[in-house]
């Protein structure tokens, strides 16, 4: 029987499953039908047991199909098609909790528009030229246009418009203008830190990397640092260059962190134009 996705109280303990060996029969099956594996997205509940202090899996699991040819069959073979792939499941989870979700394939050019938009709000809000509650609304606003796409199987050709419309929303909500004094005796300004990291970006002071000692491109979802013309700056990366700046240390002593950089102007690498980050991180990679 074909079944919608799952009830939206359950959706928030889902982990994305897909990889795992035990379904890797189900991905054979649906590629045996002619739909390509990469249609596929498997979830499975995790739950947390909080005496063993670790998750293990729960019976909810969604297998989720997005493709065209899926999308567009009769009701008779995507009956089928369900049946071969729970007779694919593992038989542990192959029970009343497992849903098969038929979704419609959504473009690559909605999607990327999508991603493209919340970036982008994100970094202006952290450059503080977006007001706090514009900037939550219209992620908000995103998060359902996501939501009429994604689950309920909206046209997005119509919708598409509304996401630079929403960007632009936002952008005419400016903040609050904010004097700081000057920062604390053993504060470096915040201003200090956006101009070492701005010459690294133009090529006219180069960062030596301190760890990891294999080079920065080793690093992944950690901190990391750097000395640069003096400076000692400790940066978090997630998956590529950098994401902020944790600490930074000027030549003379003072020091800044997350913390009093967000209690003032914004983090120093937030506060950069997209081009200056996209170049510091380019550089951090070669090193």
């Amino acid at each position: 029987m074909s079944t919608d996705a799952l009830e939206n109280s359950n959706r928030h303990s889902m982990g994305l499953v897909t990889d795992h060996a035990q379904w890797k029969a189900v991905l054979a099956a649906l590629e045996s039908a002619g739909i390509p594996a990469a249609a596929a997205t498997i979830l499975q509940e995790q739950r947390w047991d909080q005496q063993a202090l670790r998750y293990f899996m729960g019976p909810h699991v969604e297998i989720e199909i997005r493709d065209a040819r899926t999308w567009a069959m009769n009701e008779p073979d995507r009956i089928e098609l369900e049946a071969r792939l729970r007779a694919a499941a593992p038989p542990e989870w192959n029970g009343p909790h497992l849903v098969v979700a038929w979704r419609r394939p959504v473009a690559g050019k909605w999607a990327a528009a999508w991603l493209d938009a919340i970036d982008r709000l994100w970094r202006d809000w952290r450059r503080r030229r977006i007001a706090d509650d514009a900037f939550h609304d219209s992620l908000d606003a995103l998060s359902e246009l996501h939501r009429r796409v994604w689950y309920e199987a909206e046209d997005q050709g119509p919708l598409l418009p509304e996401i630079a419309e929403i960007l632009a929303k936002a952008r005419r909500h400016l903040p609050a203008a904010r004097q700081f004094p000057p920062p604390p005796p053993g504060q470096v300004d915040v201003a200090e830190v956006v101009d070492i990291l701005r010459r690294i970006a133009s090529g006219s002071a180069r960062p030596q990397v301190v760890s990891p000692q294999d080079g920065w491109k080793l690093l992944y979802h950690g901190v990391g640092e750097f000395t640069v013309d003096g400076w000692t700056i400790q940066a978090f990366k997630r998956n590529f260059g950098m994401k902020y700046v944790q600490e930074a240390r000027a030549p003379d002593g003072q020091t800044g962190d997350y913390q009093s950089f967000a209690a003032r102007e914004g983090n120093p690498f937030s506060l950069l134009e997209d081009d200056e980050q996209d170049a510091i991180c380019e550089i951090l990679e070669r090193l």
